[in-house]
């Protein structure tokens, strides 16, 4: 019971994470982002992490966070909590077994996967409204990365998806400015 309590409440913030980026979004095309609040990648990472533990669902998969060195952004922790749980939700998502590593270093978070990987040609479209990854099961409409994407148009970031070189797999980089 307790377990499904913090799972409905993990649901509710993340909801209302999500409420806020889109008020925010909504906001900034008529004024431009609010500055002020300081956020640590590090520990929004560790929450998304922890919020996004229940997707396993019992695949043979381990999640694990390096923070290699503090990084901190000019950001509510909603906005960028938003798009830590698309790029690691994305992750968890297309790695059926293997691992899912988020490293936080040199000003921005890297989201490495040993998923089925993604074509070259393909990383920019899926920044796009509408498009999925290929082989993706269960619903969803496409919007999470094209959500990332506008956010960090708003707040001067940078967002990539690049295959792995070195096995299967991906990497969702987002750099901060």
């Amino acid at each position: 019971m307790r377990e499904r309590l913090t799972r409905i409440g993990r649901a509710s913030r993340q909801a209302t994470e999500l409420i806020e980026a889109w008020l925010l979004l909504s906001r900034a095309e008529r004024r431009g982002p609010t500055r002020g609040e300081t956020t640590e990648v590090g520990k929004v990472a560790a929450d998304v992490i922890d919020s996004q533990r229940p997707q396993m669902r019992g695949k043979p998969l381990t999640i694990e966070l390096d923070v290699r060195e503090s990084v901190n952004v000019n950001a509510p922790a909603s906005v960028l909590s938003v798009a830590l749980t698309n790029l690691i939700g994305n992750a968890i998502k297309y790695t059926l077994e293997g691992s899912v590593q988020v490293v936080v270093a040199d000003g921005g978070i890297e989201v490495i996967d040993t998923g089925p990987g993604i074509k070259p040609e393909d990383a920019e479209r899926l920044f796009q409204r509408g498009v999925r990854g290929e082989g993706v099961g269960g619903s969803g409409a496409g919007l999470g990365l094209a959500i990332v994407r506008r956010l960090c148009e708003l707040y001067g970031w940078e967002v990539s998806m690049r295959p792995r070189s070195d096995a299967n797999g991906a990497i969702a980089s987002l750099v901060f400015s």
